[in-house]
Formats: C-alpha cells, sequence, structure tokens
C-alpha cells in the first residue's frame, strides 16, 4: 500500500511539473520548445553524402537545387523535370514536403509519377546536404521561399503548383497552401494537430498547453478551399488514421480521402495503389481540368 501511495504521489509530482513548465513555456514558447525540435524530432538519419553527391542526372532529367534563405542557410534538393514536356510550355509541378528522419532523395524514382509533371524534392535544412538546423518557425518560412523559387522559375507553371506532404510534412503542405495559391494538396499519413496526437498517447500531460497552437493543421484547413486527396494507412500507429480523417473532416475544399487496406505508417510509397491515387489526382488538376473534378466532399474511397 504504502509502495503504490508513493508511486501515485510521484506521478501527482510529474504531472504538476510538467504542467508548471508548460505554463512557463507558453510565455517562452519559440525558447523553450525549439531546441527540444532540433534534438528530438527533426534529428534526421546519417545520409550517405558522396550518393547524394551523384543524384543529379542531366540525361534522366534531375537538376540539383539550392535556395538561399534570408539568415543565411543553403538549401538542397532536386528537380525532376517532366518525361514529356513541350519546348516553351511550363510544366506543372509537386513540391515534396517529406517526413521525420529521413532525408527526400529516395523518392525521386520512387512510384510511376505522371509523365506531364515535374517534382521538387527540397530538404529540410539539417537533412541530406542542406545546411542549418530545423523548427517549426524556420521551416513555414522556408516552405513559402521554396514555394516562391519554384514559382518564379520560367519553365514551371506558377497556376500548377501542387503540395504532397508525407506525415510531419502534411502540415508544412497545409501552412504552405494557405499562405501561396496552390492547384491542389495531397496529404499522405496526415494529422489534425500534435495536440490531438499527444493527447492519444499521454492523456495525463497537459499537451494542449505546452504546444500553445504550434502543428496545428486542424486549424488551419478550413480557411483552405483548394481541392486536396488524404490518404490514409488503415493500421498507422505514427499518425492514426481517425487524426487524418479529422483533418480531412476540417478541409474548407473539396476533398477525398483513400484509405489503404491493412497499411502502416511506413512503406505506403512502396504501393502501387498510392501512386495511381496521387497520378489520378494529378491528372484531374492538370491545367485545364476542371477544378474540383471528381472531389466532392467527403468521398471516402477504400483501396
Amino acid at each position: 500500500m504504502l509502495a503504490s501511495q508513493r508511486r501515485l504521489f510521484s506521478r501527482r509530482a510529474l504531472f504538476v511539473a510538467l504542467l508548471c513548465a508548460g505554463c512557463m513555456g507558453v510565455a517562452a514558447c519559440n525558447l523553450v520548445l525549439e531546441p527540444i525540435e532540433q534534438r528530438f524530432l527533426f534529428r534526421p538519419w546519417n545520409s550517405d553524402l558522396a550518393r547524394l553527391a551523384t543524384v543529379a542526372s542531366r540525361e534522366r532529367g534531375i537538376e540539383e537545387v539550392h535556395i538561399d534563405t534570408p539568415d543565411g542557410v543553403k538549401l538542397h534538393g532536386w528537380l525532376k523535370h517532366p518525361a514529356v514536356a513541350n519546348p516553351g510550355q511550363r510544366f506543372p509541378l509537386v513540391i515534396v514536403f517529406g517526413g521525420v528522419r529521413r532525408e527526400t532523395s529516395w523518392l525521386i524514382d520512387r512510384g510511376d509519377k505522371p509523365e506531364r509533371w515535374g517534382w521538387l524534392f527540397i530538404n529540410y535544412r539539417g537533412f541530406g546536404l542542406s545546411e542549418g538546423e530545423a523548427s517549426e518557425r524556420v521551416l513555414l518560412e522556408d516552405a513559402s521561399l521554396i514555394y516562391d523559387y519554384a514559382a518564379a522559375r520560367p519553365d514551371v507553371d506558377p497556376s500548377g503548383i501542387v503540395v504532397l506532404g508525407r506525415s510531419l510534412g502534411t502540415y508544412f503542405s497545409v501552412a504552405l497552401a494557405r499562405e501561396r495559391q496552390v492547384r491542389g494538396a495531397i496529404l499522405a499519413t496526415p494529422f489534425d494537430s500534435f495536440a490531438a496526437l499527444g493527447g492519444e498517447r499521454y492523456p495525463w500531460l497537459p499537451v494542449g498547453l505546452i504546444l500553445n497552437g504550434r502543428y496545428d493543421a486542424a486549424a488551419i484547413a478550413p480557411k483552405i478551399k483548394v481541392a486536396a486527396l488524404f490518404v490514409l494507412a488503415e493500421r498507422d500507429n505514427v499518425t492514426p488514421a481517425a487524426r487524418g480523417a479529422a483533418l480531412a473532416k476540417a478541409w474548407g475544399g473539396p476533398q477525398r480521402t483513400i484509405t489503404l487496406a491493412d497499411a502502416r505508417h511506413y512503406g505506403i510509397e512502396r504501393r502501387d495503389e498510392f501512386w495511381s491515387a496521387v497520378a489520378e489526382f494529378l491528372r484531374e488538376l492538370e491545367p485545364g481540368a476542371p477544378r474540383g473534378n471528381g472531389y466532392p466532399d467527403g468521398i471516402d474511397l477504400q483501396r
């Protein structure tokens, strides 16, 4: 009995300490949380730098890209040009925002991508060959910078830019869709908010208070009116399908939700049905195609 009371007292003491820390963190949110983000959330796996230096290939239509940020950091990535492009005609473009831990070069040749679309893969700060350290604040700024770079290119159609976010990248895709004019959004294994995710896993923590509105895609979603494709993994234990469905429900524009049967969080890029859904969505958003074609609200296709 005494041991049980001690454990209960310890848990209550921890809760009070975290609550106090969370309250203090609200007043200095960036100062408190950015170092935590950099250490635990944006901690990329080691990359094969020699391999990354050889990804660009004129024969394969892969261009190396560098973007300089206002604070002196150089972002690095690649533009995969369309397999089929008419000379002198601008092409539509997908901007990819990846998940945690892994840089994005592995996605360049993954899947059967529509041949008339270009694909832009820029790594987060500290990922791959990109410099600097990542946090929510700087990556939100970088996302707009990446869009502006793409829209200013003479070979890209700025009215045909689509964002594709994977896991954590869905948040930055949603935020960018709010700040810039995009043609559509593809959100793979998305979540509505970190507060909702954390509240499910740690119901005894004041997660919402600590985060103070950070990483809250659901708060932004109702303001966005473009078409979106939501791709959920049925057995996702990282960003559960229910959290992605909640974001889809909050979306302000036409949307389609596809649930990949028996899929987990990792590995959906190896599934043909993922890429076929992406290709179908992009074809319906190509310049000249009717906006919202085939994307009435609330459709749920089980794949």
